[in-house]
């Protein structure tokens, strides 16, 4: 049974804006190793880093296309921990064991499946693009930051992007997660990497209780209208799998930004 949990917040329809209908195949170029633009791994044709002078708080100014990074009203990651009283949207997946490719694109690595899987969020169906890491973790969950997190990009026939972030904190190895994990850093060496069989259902946690909101890509161009599907618990990675993806990307964060009357709303499944 699903419910929303309640804290009231202004009114953001949850789903609104998604008509980006370009945004994978194309509204800036991607870097190498990347298949198009995500929300986090849009790679544009100007540079931009994550710290200095081409960092986060630059990333405005480098370039008129980057301008939603400073000017934008709906941007992501943000920090959550509440819930609206918006009608909750369902997450279904549909995913299964796949063999799986790795690419490195300079700011993150990203992992694809070469059989068809996606998700279907409240009746509309996303196909599965690729996945990708940050460490430390982007959004935060009531002020707390966790060791990395996983977008799993999603895009509807329409265009519009859905986005499942994991949560990943420090634990017990995780064997499911190793065929990404091994591949990291052969990847960050600029080779595509066969990451073999990847059991793709099993990356994510039991329970897909989750946080719904309206944002943007976290990259430049920091484009608006992604819906963000956050789940609430997160997987456990051991040490030695952490400190693999920091070594490949270290600091690959953006840092949250304001909520601006965002609706969240909290969904229990």
């Amino acid at each position: 049974m699903r419910s929303a949990r309640i804290m009231t917040r202004k009114s953001l329809l949850v789903g609104s804006g998604l008509g980006l209908l370009a945004l994978i195949t194309g509204c800036s170029k991607p870097a190498a190793g990347a298949a198009g633009p995500s929300p986090s791994t849009s790679a544009a044709p100007h540079a931009w880093s994550y710290d200095g002078a081409e960092g986060p708080e630059h990333w405005g100014a480098l370039s008129s296309d980057f301008g939603s990074c400073s000017s934008g009203t709906a941007q992501s990651p943000i920090d959550v921990g509440g819930g609206s009283g918006l009608t909750p949207v369902p997450l279904a997946l549909a995913y299964a064991a796949s063999v799986g490719e790795m690419t490195d694109n300079g700011h993150t690595t990203e992992l694809r499946a070469l059989t068809a899987q996606g998700i279907t969020v409240g009746g509309k169906q996303y196909a599965f693009k690729q996945m990708h890491f940050h460490a430390p973790s982007e959004h935060t969950l009531d002020g707390v930051r966790f060791e990395a997190e996983f977008h799993f990009v999603h895009q509807a026939d329409d265009g519009g992007l859905a986005v499942v972030g994991i949560l990943a904190a420090v634990g017990a190895a995780n064997a499911a997660w190793a065929p990404f994990t091994d591949g990291v850093p052969a990847a960050a060496s600029g080779q595509k990497v066969a990451a073999g069989v990847v059991d793709f259902p099993a990356l994510f946690p039991a329970s897909l209780d989750h946080f719904a909101y309206d944002g943007s890509l976290t990259t430049p161009p920091c484009s608006e209208g992604v819906r963000w599907l956050l789940l609430e618990t997160p997987v456990e990675l051991g040490a030695g799998q952490l400190a693999t993806l920091r070594a490949a990307h270290a600091g690959n964060s953006r840092p949250v930004q304001l909520l601006n009357g965002r609706d969240v709303v909290v969904v229990d499944q």
